[in-house]
């Protein structure tokens, strides 16, 4: 299928009472292990770029690889670009065939943060794309952002409220509820009081950010309150290296290539299929599409 903007089929996901897994790609083999997990069990799939990944391999290479891996699969596939300050990237980005952005003024005064979340709005308007936007302060490390333990903070409930009103057709709000970027030292403390009472006052889609290490409980607790879409980045990371890891552990002489990229792609797939399980976004491909 073509590409689709994530922000109509957010809405279904949470009208519906499911998540839509957005995962971090690393390179083509990761994008794939993402698309083929979701085709398998027929799901619609988020796929994610940092700002590191983008200028690692080129606007063009990235948008390139995405759309011929989902033209070729029968499920809608959105390609995001996650956790972005710099509107030049965010423009570059749109230009070449994203379908969604998030602009994450998360780390700025409340009032800066509108002005400039409102700015990238008008231009993804304008382009026909979907917007995902911040507030709050999630913590853990999400590539060069840093925000430590002391740092983080939950989103203001009365913030929340004007901060989407200012952009009715958002695709997606992140407010901070609690979660982190990273692995877990220890449980995670959801505010799920905050969350509930902000997705009782907005229709809009929330992002529950920090996936990584969160219990099945977890997910679907989240999920039932309004969050259609779930970051998942470190652990696919972690099956990224797992994969080669574990296969020279067990074949120290192999030598060919192609089996270390088939491992990884597996491992990576396997986690993918395991969370659009848990999400209850298996089977929805159908509807997803016609949303989109």
């Amino acid at each position: 299928m073509p590409l689709v903007s994530m922000g109509p089929m957010l809405r279904r996901a949470r009208a519906d009472g499911y998540g839509i897994a957005a995962y971090n790609m690393i390179d083509f083999n990761s994008a794939k292990s993402i698309i083929s997990g979701a085709a398998e069990l027929s799901a619609p799939v988020i796929v994610q770029v940092s700002v590191k990944t983008v200028k690692h391999w080129g606007y063009a290479h990235v948008a390139t690889w995405v759309r011929m891996l989902a033209e070729d699969a029968p499920v809608p596939v959105a390609l995001h670009l996650d956790h972005c300050t710099d509107i030049d990237v965010i423009r570059r980005c749109i230009d070449a065939g994203w379908t969604s952005v998030m602009f994450d003024g998360s780390a700025l005064p409340f009032a800066e943060n509108l002005e400039k979340s409102s700015l990238v709005y008008g231009l993804t308007e304008t382009a026909g794309v979907g917007l995902e936007a911040e507030i709050g302060a999630i913590g853990g490390v999400e590539d060069d952002k840093v925000v430590n333990d002391d740092q983080s903070r939950l989103a203001d409930y009365d913030e929340c409220l004007r901060f989407v009103a200012a952009m009715p057709n958002l695709a997606v709000f992140a407010p901070a509820i609690g979660t982190a970027h990273g692995f877990y030292k220890g449980e995670a403390k959801i505010a799920y009081d905050l969350l509930e009472r902000i997705t009782k006052a907005i229709d809009t889609p929330i992002a529950l950010h920090g996936g990584t290490g969160l219990t099945d409980e977890q997910f679907t607790r989240c999920i039932s309150l309004g969050c259609g879409k779930v970051n998942i980045s470190t652990m696919h990371k972690r099956l990224f290296i797992d994969g080669f890891v574990g296969l020279k552990a067990e074949r120290p002489k192999l030598e060919e290539p192609l089996p270390f990229l088939a491992a990884q792609h597996d491992a990576m797939k396997g986690d993918v299929m395991a969370c659009i399980r848990t999400f209850g976004s298996a089977g929805r491909a159908a509807e997803a599409a016609h949303a989109a």
